[in-house]
């Protein structure tokens, strides 16, 4: 191997981390803080969401971080679309596991009368962000692929 070869491939498993840690940031902190400000709004007595055990964010990160790194030195074959399709579904099921299925419950939330149960379906908000985020996130890849190899 020359050095630029090599040059090349540091280069992407760098950025190949850089770019995991981002999507971790994102789908592991971000929009858990997100779902805890919203319910927290609705009511004091809501307790904060709990973030998943300490090992299961380092799953995450891990395959964030392994699915990046692979993908970006796999860059010009087929595998390239597949791996960044699998982040992004990744990043799907992280969303619908904290947001449990769309529909978030509350309570009970005392109030002067007694105590009040509120749920909250989310269904609709997780459709859309499907639609506009992660679907463009998983079906890109691959538009990139077969117009960068058609030539």
């Amino acid at each position: 191997m020359d050095k630029e070869k090599i040059y090349w491939i540091v280069k992407q498993v760098f950025l190949g981390i850089l770019e995991g840690i981002f999507y971790s940031i994102i789908y592991v902190y971000f929009l858990p803080y997100l779902l805890t400000l919203l319910s927290s709004s609705l009511s004091s007595q809501i307790p904060l969401l709990a973030l998943p055990f300490s090992s299961e964010i380092y799953i995450y990160i891990g395959l964030f971080v392994g699915l990046d790194v692979v993908a970006r030195i796999m860059k010009g074959t087929i595998y390239n679309p597949l791996l960044r399709a699998s982040s992004s579904l990744l990043g799907l099921l992280i969303v619908l596991s904290y947001f449990n299925g769309g529909v978030l419950s509350v309570g009970p939330i005392s109030t002067n009368g007694g105590q009040v149960y509120m749920t909250l379906d989310l269904s609709l908000i997780l459709l859309i962000y499907v639609a506009f985020i992660i679907a463009p996130g998983i079906i890109i890849p691959f538009i990139e692929y077969f117009v960068e190899n058609k030539r």
